[in-house]
């Protein structure tokens, strides 16, 4: 099985993208806001960094491109909406009494 080297060096860094959204995740201050910016963008960063490690995975398994397309799929979906979430939360008005 011959793996290109661009597919391997994104399974790595995607591989690694991830396991830095858990261990930021399992940080005690980033716990300690829950709901914070930082706690929104790390849990974006590991759900991204998985998502793009098994959509490269199925490619270098040479499975059929709509897996690998529809996890590229997810990983845009849970970015958005992290960032969305992020932004809104960011956005917010308080009410004046």
């Amino acid at each position: 099985m011959n793996v290109p080297a661009e597919l391997f060096v994104v399974l790595i860094l995607s591989i690694l993208c991830g396991v830095l959204g858990v261990f930021l995740l399992a940080h005690r201050g980033v716990r300690m806001m829950h709901g914070g910016l930082l706690y929104r963008l790390s849990i974006g960063l590991a759900a991204v960094g998985i998502a793009l490690s098994l959509s490269t995975a199925a490619r270098v398994l040479s499975l059929d491109p709509i897996w690998s397309d529809g996890l590229q799929v997810v990983a845009l979906l849970v970015l958005f909406y992290i960032g969305y979430s992020a932004w809104l939360s960011a956005h917010q008005m308080t009410g004046e009494a």
